[in-house]
């Protein structure tokens, strides 16, 4: 199953389910799964029996919320509610879950702000445990980082600590992450160049090594992070466009491959998908080439599991567009496969090869 979170504002009403095939990459005609107002983007729990979503009011006609669940129904696809937290104040623009299932961490980029909310073993979501009001806005981009924004919270592998990528402060914020309370504590804080805009985060599963995409000055960065400290140092930066490209882009979404072997970062205004060889030793990134996305504003894109297929929300195109991965240099390669959905924002893929398991609590 793919679920696809969608902007309600050009015609969508909300989430959408389609099925890929994984042995050709088709994916079937999209059917609303669930309405909800807003939901650009999703996340899974580790048992994969729930999905949540953002909201913010777009449309007067659709359910209202700041953070929503809903229990998954594999047979047809169609999402029940379990409940949803609206805050005043916050519209989020990311999520994810931590703690096994038992903390949904939310990022506000309007307004500035995170958030922590427990989740109990049947996916409804709690009051916020912890919210975070950020107050820096460095202005070395003006029209972009002229107020605080909070671009994305991850938990890092241990579940320790939550990260949150501090746009406007150039910044990467470290919190540890309290089992019990699940609430937020600063603990370190990690600078990046000035005008780069950290967006969004991926963590190796060795726990070593944590990369971010910079949104504003197109460049990915390799991290060394000490689980003792919570401390990220910087250890390498590649670049995410080729040198010739001189027109506006904005960098989106950051992936590992299942194999570990190959990290993915997307643009949006190049529109494409840089990628790259990940050294199992050292962790650092080769470049490896740049490929055409066959669409516009590429905000979002998901690997499934087996590692054969790369899925490519095109925003501005109206496509949901399906890659083939070779295997042996990690190259997106189209398949020719393509889905048609106004504003598709977020993908989450949910294997149906794997029975769901419960949540531990």
């Amino acid at each position: 199953l793919v679920y696809i979170g969608t902007e309600t504002t050009g015609g969508s009403e909300g989430i959408y389910v389609t099925r890929l095939d994984l042995k050709t990459g088709q994916l079937d005609a999209p059917t609303l799964a669930v309405r909800a107002g807003g939901p650009a983007f999703l996340t899974t729990d580790p048992s994969k029996r729930f999905l949540f979503c953002t909201g913010k009011q777009t449309n007067p006609e659709l359910p209202f919320h700041t953070v929503a669940g809903f229990s998954i129904d594999r047979e047809s696809g169609t999402l029940t509610p379990t409940t949803h937290q609206r805050v005043d104040g916050m519209r989020c623009c990311h999520i994810s879950t931590g703690l096994n299932g038992r903390v949904l961490l939310a990022a506000d980029y309007g307004n500035g702000r995170a958030a922590s909310f427990p989740l109990d073993s049947k996916g409804c979501i709690g009051l916020p445990a912890t919210q975070l009001i950020y107050d820096t806005a460095t202005h070395v981009v003006p029209d972009r980082q002229d107020q605080p924004h909070a671009h994305s919270i991850n938990p890092d592998i241990s579940n320790q600590y939550a990260l949150v990528c501090d746009f406007s402060a150039d910044t990467v914020r470290t919190y540890a992450l309290d089992a019990d309370t699940r609430m937020l504590t600063l603990v370190d804080s990690a600078s990046t160049p000035p005008g780069s805009g950290p967006r969004h985060l991926t963590c190796h599963p060795n726990g070593k090594w944590i990369y971010v995409i910079h949104e504003l000055n197109g460049t990915i960065s390799c991290h060394d992070f000490d689980a003792a400290s919570g401390h990220l140092t910087t250890k390498q930066t590649v670049p995410t466009l080729p040198e010739t490209f001189k027109g506006e882009n904005t960098t989106a979404e950051i992936a590992i491959s299942p194999d570990l072997r190959f990290l993915y970062g997307s643009n949006r205004g190049h529109d494409s998908i840089a990628y790259y060889r990940l050294d199992p030793e050292t962790g650092m990134l080769a470049p490896q080439g740049i490929v055409a996305t066959q669409g516009q504003h590429p905000r979002n894109f998901t690997i499934d599991p087996t590692g054969r297929f790369m899925l490519v929300s095109n925003r501005d195109s109206n496509t949901v567009v399906v890659f083939r991965l070779d295997p042996g240099t990690g190259k997106p390669e189209f398949t020719g496969h393509t889905l048609s959905l106004s504003m598709p924002m977020c993908l989450a893929i949910i294997p149906l090869d794997e029975a769901p398991h419960a949540p531990q609590h």
